[in-house]
């Protein structure tokens, strides 16, 4: 049995960006371990079995990969669907206000526009130490 998530497009996604391309360069552009991308792909390991949440690799594939309808440059182009990719939606809808006339209408569109929050750059895990192990000293009699 297939686990369900191989069946959520931001799989699909996944699948199309490794083909042809070393899964540890894909790995490295998400910024998560090869072994990872691999148990992921092939159904296997906790995320097979449905004991580990893949929520935050999709994530990462969405805000990496993912491509939007553009509505500013939708309506600049008379109508005709324009499609941008998260990194150039994440460059104009979330950097600083910009200059000229045309950068700052595009900003603008941006600022409410519903994929806003979709292109945001994903957020840092916090850091979570590991155990410290305390050696134990006895001392020489």
């Amino acid at each position: 049995m297939t686990p369900s998530y191989m069946n959520e497009q931001w799989f699909a996604l996944l699948q199309s960006r490794t083909e042809g391309q070393q899964r540890t360069q894909v790995a490295r552009q998400l910024g998560i371990s090869p072994a990872t991308l691999s148990q992921v792909l092939n159904g296997s390991g906790l995320y097979g079995e449905g004991k580990a949440s893949t929520a935050r690799v999709a994530d990462k594939v969405i805000h990496t990969f993912g491509r939007y309808p553009c509505p500013h440059l939708t309506d600049e182009a008379a109508g005709e669907e324009q499609v941008v990719t998260a990194e150039q939606c994440r460059a104009y809808a979330h950097r600083a206000a910009p200059a000229t006339p045309r950068d700052m209408k595009h900003w603008q569109a941006c600022r409410q526009c519903s994929h806003k929050a979709a292109s945001a750059p994903p957020l840092a895990r916090a850091i979570q130490p590991r155990n410290k192990v305390i050696p134990i000293y006895t001392e020489a009699q």
